[in-house]
């Protein structure tokens, strides 16, 4: 069983940076990803995992998970932000909202032509995650992560053309 309060200070000093990092590179925030990782740490002391074997591992997964939820979060803020601006004021013309949902509704029907792997990596990737956090969600090597990609855009653009 783990002991918290015997090593935390070890732990804390020998993994904040890295975590930190971690998710200062998954969110783009330095400022929130010290509160993200204060988090991580504290869930450390309120939940301990139950194996200590690997504490830095189970300390990254925490804290992609915490930075991954962080970015869901933020998509949904902007998303009610944006449709509250629409209510506040800033006009936006119906023209440029029909524009806008035929050219969602076109990326949406070339994705959904597309194999499942290259969409999902397409949709990761330009949702901000590295190749890292792909490789790991889409069970890939993470060598492979680039080239996939690459790929991808490329039917992904074919098949944009052709809709067109």
């Amino acid at each position: 069983m783990f002991k918290i309060p015997d090593s935390f200070k070890d732990i804390f000093e020998k993994y904040y940076g890295k975590i930190y990092h971690q998710i200062a590179l998954i969110i783009n925030d330095e400022d929130k990803a010290q509160d993200i990782a204060q988090e991580v740490f504290i869930k450390l002391i309120k939940n301990p995992p139950h194996n200590d074997e690997n504490i830095g591992g189970w300390l990254s997964k925490v804290a992609i998970n915490r930075a991954l939820n962080f970015i869901r979060s933020e998509k949904n803020l902007k998303s009610r932000e944006l449709k509250v601006s629409q209510f506040n004021g800033d006009f936006v013309s119906p023209e440029d909202i029909a524009i806008e949902k035929i050219e969602v509704d076109k990326v949406r029907k070339v994705l959904s032509k597309m194999d499942r792997r290259d969409m999902l990596c397409l949709v990761l990737k330009h949702s901000g995650y590295n190749y890292e956090e792909i490789s790991i969600s889409l069970g890939i090597k993470k060598s492979s992560v680039g080239t996939t990609i690459v790929r991808a855009h490329k039917k992904f653009k074919e098949l944009y053309e052709k809709e067109v």
